[in-house]
């Protein structure tokens, strides 16, 4: 039964405006097959400058019953 959610960060650091991480794409494309949905991304900044980009992830938690009936 599924039944609330399972959240998870990942930070990338961002240097000189640039995000130096070739494979960003290829790990946001494995992160949703494997169910997780990209909800937003933080930027932080360190004197006016972005210095990381915190990507926020939500799935869907498998939870199980121990007891009592299923609706």
């Amino acid at each position: 039964m599924k039944d609330g959610w399972d959240y998870m960060t990942q930070s990338e650091n961002v240097v000189n405006g640039h995000l130096h991480d070739d494979t960003l794409d290829k790990k946001l494309t494995s992160l949703g097959n494997r169910g997780w949905e990209l909800t937003h991304v933080t930027p932080l900044t360190l004197d006016g400058k972005t210095t990381c980009l915190v990507h926020h992830f939500r799935r869907l938690a498998e939870r199980t019953r121990s007891a009592g009936f299923q609706s």
